[in-house]
């Protein structure tokens, strides 16, 4: 009856094992070294100790989303979990790799000596750049302030003097209109003196025109006479315009003190011409009273002329007598004065960068 004449004999007892069987055999000692108050002496009682049979963990019904990431599993000492376990850091490094760092230090190096040039190169192309747009930009905001002031000082003046036909190459070199520059209390005496500039030209033209007659009627003794009278006729028109004319223009129109005075220095200087023109040295370039009066023995209709050139010079010497009082009379009307010309004169000297580098060589 030990056997089941129904079990399987190929199935196997999983109590027959040799380990459970040792496990079910040993007891646990209970109550050992306890004292009988009685006297009599406890038997040791021993309780089976049942084998511990583990069970698969409970899986969830619902299976876990993933969201990419994976927690290693836990290590212990022997290799398996349980007590000692530890749990890897989130923060954890890769492994370090040995054996090439020489070869990893020649190539930063390598990278460095290729990489930083090119660098050094790029930022001074930057600055290059940028410094480049600065004074492109400083140059316009300079030409746009002096437009600005022009624009406030002048006004839209477009050249209109002299008058030069369109189809002539030359174009006109200076805007000039009194009645729009010009205080009305002023303008009478501008128009008068630029009356005195064309009768000036018309004196020069005049004498070169006698001068021309001479040396056609005379030949070379009237040579030096003819090429001084060119000379004169080429250079003093414009000068004339220039430096006296134009200056006392400019003078009334910004009330300057500084071009009064240099407006009297070239009228004086135009006088002293003027006076020497009348008189007609010989061979001077001027057909004078002496060069009138020599010519008239030889042809007397170039010695009338040149009578006629000496009346006009003698006139026009009056006349800018006559007109340097008047304007020094609007100059003394106006309050001006030699203090305010000095003035004048250094804040220009002073805000003209050649002449400030000049005078500070010479300290």
């Amino acid at each position: 009856m030990d056997e089941n004449p129904f079990a399987d004999p190929n199935q196997v007892n999983p109590f027959m094992d040799p380990s459970v069987m040792q496990v079910s055999s040993q007891s646990t000692t209970v109550g050992a070294g306890l004292d009988d108050p009685f006297g009599a002496t406890a038997e040791p009682a021993t309780v089976p100790v049942a084998p511990v049979i583990s069970k698969p963990a409970p899986q969830p019904a619902v299976q876990p989303v993933s969201t990419g990431y994976n927690p290693p599993a836990p290590t212990g000492y022997g290799g398996s979990g349980g007590y000692g376990s530890q749990t890897a850091s989130f923060n954890s490094q890769p492994p370090k790799q040995y054996g090439n760092e020489e070869n990893m230090h020649k190539q930063e190096e390598i990278n460095t000596e290729v990489l930083q040039p090119n660098a050094e190169k790029l930022v001074e192309d930057e600055f290059r750049k940028r410094e480049e747009d600065l004074e492109r930009r400083e140059r316009q905001l300079r030409e746009e302030q002096k437009r600005l002031e022009d624009a406030r000082v002048y006004g839209d003046r477009v050249p209109n003097f002299p008058p030069i036909p369109a189809f002539f190459p030359c174009t006109p070199c200076v805007y000039h209109n009194i009645d729009f520059d010009i205080a009305p209390e002023h303008q009478l005496s501008v128009r008068r003196v630029f009356y005195h500039w064309q009768f000036t030209v018309f004196c020069y033209l005049f004498n070169f025109i006698v001068c021309l007659g001479m040396i056609c009627a005379l030949g070379t003794k009237a040579g030096s006479a003819f090429g001084l009278s060119l000379l004169y006729a080429g250079l003093f028109v414009p000068l004339s315009f220039l430096t006296w004319y134009r200056m006392l223009y400019n003078a009334v129109r910004l009330d300057s003190s500084m071009r009064y005075m240099l407006f009297f220095f070239m009228y004086g200087l135009q006088i002293f011409v003027s006076g020497i023109a009348a008189l007609g040295f010989n061979s001077g370039g001027f057909a004078g009273w002496i060069t009138a009066f020599k010519t008239m023995e030889d042809n007397k209709a170039l010695g009338v002329l040149g009578i006629i050139v000496s009346l006009a010079w003698c006139a026009n010497c009056l006349i800018a007598v006559y007109l340097i009082m008047q304007i020094h009379k609007t100059y003394r009307s106006t309050g001006q004065s030699m203090e305010k010309a000095s003035g004048e004169f250094a804040a220009s000297a002073g805000s003209n960068r050649n002449v400030a580098q000049a005078v500070l060589r010479s300290l």
